[in-house]
């Protein structure tokens, strides 16, 4: 990889890492088209992804767990069996098609983008008990996990929504989401080292994973100031929306 390319692979896992940490995101949404279009094989890009995005949320969850954010009683289910269900998508990843994964990635950024655009504010109280909440929880961390490990999204998009649904609050929702996204995505990356399905680029993940980890830690700590989630959400759509044409336009 070109000196250059390096360079823009580090300002971006930062400055990713700042902003999808005050989500309770990972950054995986954005590096695995990122290294996909770098000319890394997408197989091999999607792991990297993964531990990227390890390495931001855990970073971001240090701070969240010492300000008793994460609310650790629903997450453990929810991320038992996401860990399942990201081991069987890095399974399943080598004995599907690359366009196929393709596709379904440009599916899943679609969805993504839409919801950030026109359903970010959802919030409210289902008035479950704590049983009802961990077992949905549980189920949707599950599928969840098949289809964050598959395509490498990290699958915070959808972690986020589905506690904002059981009735967290945003800042508890993003804390708990970055907390269960470390393990789900660490999975997801073991699974795809376990399985042999693709070779990361390792001096890559060194650079950028340093970048990562000191991003999420300014982003995790911004959250607490006075910064508004919902223009980055915004801006944030309309780059999925760009993500998704782009990958559609290559596909051509």
């Amino acid at each position: 990889m070109e000196p250059m390319q390096l360079i823009l692979i580090i300002l971006i896992a930062f400055f990713v890492a700042v902003l999808f940490s005050m989500l309770g995101l990972g950054g995986a949404i954005i590096y695995t088209p990122l290294f996909f279009w770098l000319g890394i094989p997408l197989l091999s890009a999607i792991p990297m992804a993964l531990l990227l995005n390890t390495i931001t949320t855990a970073s971001a969850s240090v701070t969240y767990l010492k300000l008793q954010l994460v609310d650790k009683r629903v997450a453990l289910p929810i991320i038992f069996s996401s860990i399942i269900g990201a081991l069987a998508g890095s399974y399943l990843a080598h004995r599907i098609d690359t366009k196929l994964i393709i596709l379904l990635l440009s599916a899943v950024l679609f969805i993504a983008g839409m919801r950030m655009l026109f359903f970010s504010g959802i919030c409210f109280s289902t008035g479950m008990n704590e049983k009802k909440k961990m077992l949905i929880g549980a189920c949707a961390a599950f599928l969840i996990g098949i289809i964050s490990a598959l395509v490498g999204i990290g699958g915070g998009t959808f972690i986020v929504p589905l506690l904002l649904v059981l009735g967290f609050e945003t800042k508890n929702a993003a804390a708990t989401s970055a907390f269960i996204i470390t393990f789900m995505s660490f999975s997801g990356f073991l699974g795809y080292m376990s399985f042999g399905t693709g070779i990361p680029d390792l001096k890559v993940l060194l650079y950028a994973g340093t970048a990562a980890f000191a991003g999420a830690q300014v982003g995790s700590r911004v959250i607490f100031g006075r910064t508004s989630s919902m223009m980055i959400n915004r801006m944030f759509a309309i780059v999925l929306l760009f993500v998704v044409a782009r990958l559609l336009y290559g596909l051509m």
